[in-house]
């Protein structure tokens, strides 16, 4: 039984099975994320390494060779680049497309940890990085301040970053610039001299007694209490009474070489927002969480947290990307709407019947919603390639419809039964339009496995695209012939009715001699 005659024996079978697609296609997009753009994670690990006090030539010969030399036997890798700055060493490794970067991320993690016996002490352990588009920052703020400025890094930690944090689906909060507190000693050198002391003495010292200790256990009959030696300092004064040696048979204390401030760090970077001066705070979401629904979440609890912060404290969001992202769905959205709407339009003009119009523009909706199951199976996201492959399918999916029903037509106007002629007429072109998709189809296939962050970006552009016109097949394979069976009939030209088909033979005239006129001008 061909699948025309099977739908039309089977009407109950048929509408329970797009019923069914109807159900879960609207289910599954409720549920789709909403993106800017899909996740474009490029196959780079990088490896970042911090030497602090070393200069450029210092990093190189003794951080970054030692790296590259255990990096370049990595798995998969394509080439690995390098960047020797003060106090830092970037190295890059690129590996080929396709490479699985959280097994890639094992071998270098491992690879580092066999260079780290080579380098030196003072080297900072190393990090991996791996660069993805979600890392993109979805909501950047000012936070600015007068009367509480000295006080505002704090105010943002604590106040404003902690809570953020807490946020379903916020990956890092990252704050740059303001003042951060720091304790500073500033060191005499002519007192240094007096005294016989080093720069490194002080420092080790300081690093020794700014520490906690376990101390063991002590058990006294049934209960086990544990020791721990508080050695941290908790008050800069504490720092004027530290020992750090003997001079002619006396104590020398810190205060006696230095002078301690409760201070703030040496700043390397300046905010102001609306002529005041700041900090900038930047929120990154997790790599599967929705986007839009991350950064509502965010705007709301920045509502409520600005309530609690001092009155001359102000959070400005500069950038919002929920904001961009639902704009630019919109207008794409419309153009989808209006795509749609013209289709049904043109459709009803030139088959002058508007019960045949009704079953074209029903191809619509359920080979869209197809591609959403397609979509929301597959890990996608709505974002600006997905609607934009929508509306470029959005023309397409009626074509073989537009093909059946004409066919179908065509047998009822020659006095066949409904019914029949939707088998029959079916029947007829299935081959046909079968092939005229497929002749779409493969010239769309090919974009799926280019490489790249053009495949990345194509790949959902062919994969949609290919979906929805493999669905707008069977959809005119199986619905079309089935409503057509029951819809369509010969109506004579009476009463209110011929008046309509009158005016739309009219304007199929009109078009047919504008056409003709274009033909013979040229």
């Amino acid at each position: 039984m061909k699948l025309p005659e099977f739908s039309v024996r089977r009407r109950v079978t048929i509408s329970m099975i797009f019923l069914a697609i109807l159900i879960f296609g609207v289910l599954c997009l409720t549920r789709l994320k909403l993106d800017m753009l899909p996740k474009i994670t490029p196959p780079v690990i990088s490896v970042i390494t911090f030497y602090p006090g070393a200069n450029a030539s210092d990093v190189e010969s003794n951080v970054t060779k030692y790296l590259e030399d255990e990096l370049t036997t990595v798995n998969n890798l394509d080439k690995i680049t390098s960047i020797s700055k003060d106090n830092l060493s970037v190295v890059n490794c690129t590996f080929k497309w396709g490479t699985d970067l959280d097994t890639a991320s094992n071998d270098v993690r491992d690879k580092v940890d066999l260079a780290r016996p080579r380098l030196p002490d003072d080297v900072k352990k190393s990090l991996i990085f791996k660069f993805s588009s979600s890392s993109f920052p979805v909501v950047i703020a000012a936070i600015t301040a007068r009367e509480s400025y000295p006080q505002l890094y704090q105010i943002t930690d604590k106040m404003i970053a902690d809570p953020l944090k807490r946020i379903p689906g916020v990956g890092t909060v990252v704050l740059r610039a303001g003042e951060e507190r720091q304790i500073n000693v500033f060191l005499k050198e002519d007192k240094l001299e007096a005294y016989h002391l080093s720069i490194q003495r002080i420092k080790t010292l300081l690093k020794a007694e700014n520490i906690d200790l376990p101390a063991g256990d002590v058990k006294t009959g049934r209960f086990d209490y544990n020791l721990r030696v508080m050695g941290r300092f908790t008050d800069p004064r504490q720092l004027n009474n530290l020992v750090i040696g003997q001079h002619d048979g006396h104590l020398l204390y810190l205060r006696d070489v230095a002078t301690i401030q409760d201070g703030f760090k040496e700043q390397i970077e300046k905010a102001w927002g609306d002529g005041r001066p700041g900090m900038v705070l930047m929120i990154q979401k997790q790599s599967n969480a929705n986007t839009v629904e991350v950064v509502d979440a965010v705007l709301a609890k920045l509502r409520k947290i600005q309530k609690r912060i001092p009155a001359d404290v102000k959070i400005k969001v500069i950038i919002d990307s929920a904001r961009d992202i639902r704009n630019s769905l919109r207008d794409l959205s419309h153009t989808v709407y209006f795509g749609g709407i013209l289709v049904i339009l043109v459709t009803l003009l030139f088959l002058r019947k508007f019960r045949a119009s009704i079953i074209i523009a029903l191809t619509i909706p359920f080979s869209l919603i197809i591609a959403f199951i397609f979509l929301y199976l597959f890990d996608y996201t709505i974002n600006l390639i997905s609607i934009m492959s929508l509306s470029i399918a959005i023309g397409m999916v009626v074509d073989n419809a537009i093909v059946v029903l004409e066919n179908v037509m065509r047998h009822i106007e020659t006095g066949e039964s409904p019914r029949f002629a939707a088998i029959a007429g079916s029947s007829e072109i299935g081959l046909a339009i079968s092939a005229s998709t497929l002749t779409t189809v493969v010239v769309f296939i090919p974009l799926i496995f280019v490489k790249g962050i053009s495949g990345i970006i194509f790949h959902q552009l062919a994969a949609i695209v290919t979906i929805t016109l493999l669905g707008s097949l069977f959809t005119s394979l199986t619905l079309t012939p089935m409503l057509g069976a029951s819809w369509l009939k010969v109506e004579p030209l009476t009463g209110g009715k011929r008046g309509i088909r009158r005016l739309l033979f009219f304007f199929q005239a009109v078009g047919e001699r504008a056409l003709t006129t274009f033909e013979t001008a040229y």
